[in-house]
């Protein structure tokens, strides 16, 4: 096999490129490219002495991988749907879609984890121990528990934030607490 000058081959034939320099160029484990190799979404275009060769359309195509992965947050089925263009299972704008969608939600839920910690820290600064006894965080953390026993609350609604917690403020806009953590992966 001829030399690797780090540039590709020198033989004058295709510019192939050996998978370690690939993964050091994309800033990837050259692991990360032998996984996704055994999920289907690049091959490289040679194997020589055992060793995996690149050409421009396969790292062209993991730099696809990983423009979907970072700047989309999906995961490798999706994006195997997406490179696998007609012979996809789903389109590829439904794909992107549905994607919106789940970012959408994660985002209602960061935002309502985002206005409870700042409830937390802007009412209760000045306590020693995490907020115990303010009816607005016992208030939040009933519905996990109530989830937890598989039961319903009963008794009357808390009492408005103004006079359960030190402040004596009102929380700005409605507080919400996340559902459940979703069961989707994160895709990186």
């Amino acid at each position: 096999m001829p030399e690797n000058d780090g540039q590709g081959l020198s033989n004058g034939g295709p510019d192939l490129v050996p998978i370690d320099e690939v993964a050091r160029r994309l800033g990837l484990r050259a692991s990360a490219i032998r996984y996704y190799e055994e999920r289907g979404l690049v091959r490289p275009a040679s194997r020589q002495a055992g060793r995996r060769w690149y050409g421009a359309d396969e790292i062209r195509r993991l730099a696809v991988i990983l423009y979907w992965q970072r700047y989309g947050r999906m995961s490798l089925e999706e994006i195997g749907d997406i490179l696998a263009g007609p012979a996809a299972t789903r389109d590829w704008a439904q794909i992107v879609k549905e994607r919106i969608e789940a970012l959408r939600v994660q985002a209602e839920h960061m935002d309502a984890a985002r206005a409870h910690l700042e409830h937390v820290l802007s009412h209760h600064r000045d306590q020693a121990s995490p907020p115990d006894g303010c009816r607005h965080y016992e208030q939040a953390l009933a519905p996990a528990a109530i989830r937890l026993a598989g039961s319903r609350p009963t008794g009357p609604p808390a009492a408005d934030h103004a006079t359960a917690c030190p402040g004596g403020t009102s929380l700005q806009a409605p507080f919400r607490t996340p559902g459940p953590p979703s069961t989707e992966a994160t895709h990186i």
